[in-house]
């Protein structure tokens, strides 16, 4: 069934992830009529130096974290 991946930056919290996955999972079961059990999401911590962003490395910016 379903199959989502998430990628966000390292440093959010297991509770963050639960939430996110939990999140996912009820959207995507109402959405598509699957039972939530049928549902994975694959949720990757990604280092912001592997991650471009209007063509910088995302740890060479200084915006906040919360605009990334």
């Amino acid at each position: 069934m379903p199959v989502i991946t998430v990628n966000w930056w390292q440093g959010n919290d297991r509770a963050a992830r639960r939430e996110l996955v939990s999140g996912i999972t009820d959207v995507v079961s109402r959405v598509s009529g699957c039972p939530g059990e049928a549902v994975t999401v694959i949720v990757r911590d990604v280092d912001p130096g592997h991650w471009g962003k209007g063509g910088h490395l995302a740890d060479e910016t200084r915006l906040p974290r919360s605009r990334r």
